[in-house]
């Protein structure tokens, strides 16, 4: 009887274990977007700058590039984020070796404040791009994680959420990215607003207040949503 009670017992751990283990996000065929996350000491924001532009701009000359970007926190402006999308994951792993990339990390070194947080992604959902931003834009980069047995539950509070994104007016341009080949409960909002009104209307929209409240359970750490600027 104690040895079957064990083997139960080991089984249900077993199960444990594995429950909300999840396949590996698929990464074929996909455009391959990337996000890497500095902060610099703030007396060292202008060097900084110099540095993400060198890279931004020799970023936008290597094969398989489709956007390279650089944004600064608009109220921690020694914050860095890139955001480079690239045709598919395979120009990504070649551009990850260049020497753009090299020369970037070398530079930030003596500054940062910690080594660079590289996030690769593909996107979830993507809204039909409106018109391009303008003075006023405000753009939004968030992240979320949840618990991995809450990905479907997430998967099912996000599809409302995209859809009532995408007919709001003011929308530039709206993804949600998925955190890619790995860590698939790991999510950036990525948002880009016609001018501050619209996106604080998006904010108290009941389709976004609805998905904040299904969401709030199953986070893993706290939501957290920063405004950018793009660098010029």
């Amino acid at each position: 009887m104690k040895l079957l009670f064990a083997a139960f017992f080991g089984a249900l751990l077993a199960l444990a274990g594995t429950a909300g283990v999840q396949a590996q996000v698929s990464t074929a065929g996909k455009p391959f977007e990337v996000m890497i996350f500095v902060e610099v000491a703030p007396t060292a924001t202008a060097e900084a700058a110099a540095a993400f532009r060198q890279y931004r701009d020799a970023t936008r000359k290597e094969p398989g590039i489709v956007m390279a970007e650089v944004y600064q926190e608009q109220n921690v402006p020694s914050r860095f984020v890139t955001h480079d999308v690239w045709k598919d994951e395979a120009s990504y792993d070649a551009h990850a070796k260049s020497t753009a990339v090299a020369t970037l990390f070398a530079k930030v070194k003596p500054i940062e404040f910690g080594p660079p947080d590289v996030h690769t992604h593909v996107a979830w959902y993507s809204a039909p791009e409106g018109k391009a931003p303008g003075n006023g834009a405000v753009l939004i980069v968030s992240h979320m994680d949840v618990t991995p047995n809450f990905i479907q539950k997430l998967y099912d509070a996000m599809k409302p959420l995209s859809e009532g994104t995408a007919k709001e007016p003011g929308v530039i341009r709206y993804e949600i990215l998925q955190q890619a080949p790995d860590h698939n409960n790991h999510f950036r909002l990525y948002e880009v607003w016609d001018n501050e009104k619209d996106w604080q209307a998006h904010n108290l929209a009941a389709h976004t207040r609805k998905f904040r409240e299904d969401l709030a359970p199953m986070l893993g750490t706290p939501y957290d949503q920063r405004k950018y600027n793009v660098m010029n």
